[in-house]
Order: C-alpha cells, then structure tokens, then sequence
C-alpha cells in the first residue's frame, strides 16, 4: 500500500487512491507509523517521502495529531532549505535542514549520507495546510517612538495565525500579505535615514531630509505566488503617525485592515472567485477586537 503511495505521481492519483482504501482508520495509522519513521530524514530519498506522506495525511486528515507540512523553499542566494511547519508557521523543531547541490542530485548540508539516489529534484509539498491568510509583514528599520506598535504588531500576527479560520474561506484565494513600513528618521546610521510622506503637500517647505512620496495603502495585483492566489499591500507609515499614541495606531490600523478585505472582495468579485471574505472579516474583526 505504502508503495503505491510514493510511486502515484499527482494529487488526484493520490487522493483517488487514498478514497479507495478498504479502511481509512488502518491506513492512516500506517501513514503516521511511516511518518515517524522519516520525520528525521537523512537523504533527499528520505525527505521526499517525506513530503509524500504529509500530501496523504494532509487528504486523510491527522486524526488527533498535530497536522504538519513538509515544505520546502528557497534561500536569496538559490540554496534550498527544507522543513515541517505547522498551520500557525512554526517549524517542528528539529526538522529544519538545508541542501547542497552535488552532481545530478542534493544532499544535506551535513554531509550525513552523500549517496546519490538518482533524485533530481527536491519535493514540496503540493496540497499545503490552510493557514491565516492575513498576514503581517514589519520592516527592519522604524523610528524609536514606533517600537510599542511594531510590538503590537507581532501580537497581532500570532492571535491572527492562530484564530482565524481559514479551512471555511475556501480555496480560490490564498492569502493578503500586508507589509509595514515605517519611517525612520532617527536611525543611528545617517545614511539609511528617510521619511514617508502620502502627498508632495505635506513635505514640510524647506524640509531637507531623505523622503519618498508613498500612498497610504499600496496595493498590488492579484497574482501566484508558490501556487497561492496573494495580494500584497504595503502600509506606509508617516513620522508622524510612527509618533501617535498606541492606542490610537491600533484603531488606524484595525479601520485599515478591514478597508483592506474590503478591497480585496471586490477584486474577487470581479473574477468570479468563490470565496467568503464576509467569513474571514467576521473573524478578523473579533480578533481585532480583543488585539
């Protein structure tokens, strides 16, 4: 049966498969005994079953256990690195490796097993878990008086990965990124030190620092990314709202996100899409409430 499993080669064979089983309950227990056996993978044979096996849970269900993801990805440089995340983005500790090309194949960068096994390519997996598709990007570089909300922002982003529901919104959209980039005109390096302004009016006469004229709200196009349907916006955060009470950067912000869902539907609307953005606006704003 496991057999099968590794040499089904798309999705559907896997999941046709799967829904052929004479006991759901019996193959599932066989998946998660393979499972532990190669949670600790040493080789690229080994990872991708791996991966394999995580599809088919991932079309099983887990059952009482944690469901997991085996992902693999990119590093800048072209390096690839590869792990098991959970629904709320953290990796299983432990699990996390990077690859070296050697020859036709990859190996660990550890060196653990540098056999080949004729394996060109390293496995992600392709029917990945649902997660919070609001997510929040920060900037490195903020001015000192934005600390406490760069702080916020972080809570923010673990009850958002956390409490929303994402398996109810279906599946033709895949995630909001929403970037946050502040200001940051009292950087210790005066070479990186610049201010956003949304308008030519309102730079300052005479103002002579570094500055862009950025809008509020910056959206993109509706576009994939890893399989994933997304639609990035940037923040752009004024100095003078980086200097606002907490309190009230947190209402802007909670007025923003929804103005954003409400954006987004509209983009969706107009390609037919099916998907409950009135769900995942009912969440995101009981969340927002107790944020």
């Amino acid at each position: 049966m496991l057999n099968e499993i590794y040499q089904t080669e798309t999705l559907e064979q896997l999941s046709a498969f799967i829904q052929e089983a004479s006991s759901q309950d019996r193959l599932r227990q066989a998946l998660f005994a393979e499972f532990d056996r190669y949670a600790a993978y040493a080789n690229i044979q080994e990872w991708n079953r791996l991966v394999r096996l995580c599809e088919a849970l991932r079309i099983t269900g887990w059952g009482e256990r944690e469901p997991v993801e085996a992902i693999a990805e990119k590093w800048i440089n072209g390096s690839y690195y590869s792990g098991l995340r959970t629904r709320t983005f953290d990796v299983v500790e432990g699990s996390s490796r990077g690859w070296s090309k050697q020859g036709n194949t990859f190996v660990l960068d550890d060196r653990r097993d540098p056999t080949d096994y004729g394996i060109p390519a390293i496995a992600t997996q392709r029917n990945p878990l649902p997660k919070n598709p609001v997510r929040l990007v920060g900037s490195g570089n903020y001015q000192q008086s934005a600390q406490p909300f760069v702080d916020s922002l972080e809570e923010l982003r673990a009850k958002l990965d956390r409490d929303m529901r994402q398996e109810v919104y279906g599946e033709s959209f895949g995630y909001l990124g929403v970037c946050c980039w502040f200001s940051h005109h009292d950087d210790p390096s005066p070479s990186v030190r610049y201010e956003y302004f949304h308008s030519e009016e309102d730079v300052p006469a005479g103002f002579a620092g570094e500055f862009y004229i950025r809008p509020r709200l910056e959206f993109g196009k509706l576009a994939k990314r890893g399989g994933l349907l997304k639609l990035e916006v940037t923040r752009h955060f004024t100095r003078q709202e980086g200097e606002l009470p907490l309190e009230k950067q947190k209402e802007l912000f909670k007025r923003e996100l929804l103005e954003i869902v409400a954006v987004l539907d509209g983009k969706l609307r107009k390609k037919k899409l099916p998907y409950r953005t009135d769900l995942l606006r009912e969440d995101l704003t009981a969340v927002l409430a107790g944020w």
